[in-house]
């Protein structure tokens, strides 16, 4: 399984990888979400876990808009510090699953299991 983590705080990517890096999980990532994209219609990873405020100005919104646009079938994990009922907004765009941060280890797997 391949799953693409898009954050640009490095702690965040760094705890996600160390998460699925547990399991049998090809990781790709991405600081921003125009590499996440590039990256997605080149790999085409099965889950994506994806932050939505980003440096730049261009954030998860972007980014589930744009795959979605691409695969109607994506799956998008956002992974925000965004309080619980903003998340909605995400799941109504399109994204399978949100999950807050602090990310907590069988979350984060009961959800991907739930893709699966």
């Amino acid at each position: 399984m391949k799953i693409l983590i898009v954050d640009d705080e490095i702690f965040a990517l760094r705890t996600l990888e160390r998460i699925l890096s547990e399991e049998d999980v090809e990781i790709l990532e991405a600081g921003d979400c125009y590499d996440a994209y590039t990256i997605y219609e080149e790999m085409h990873p099965d889950i994506v876990i994806t932050d939505i405020l980003m440096k730049g100005g261009i954030g998860g919104e972007w980014l589930i808009e744009k795959i979605l646009a691409f695969d109607n079938d994506a799956k998008i994990i956002v992974c925000s510090g965004r309080q619980r009922a903003e998340l909605l907004k995400y799941k109504l765009m399109g994204a399978k699953h949100c999950i807050q941060k602090p990310v907590k280890y069988q979350e984060l797997w009961d959800t991907i299991d739930a893709l699966i």
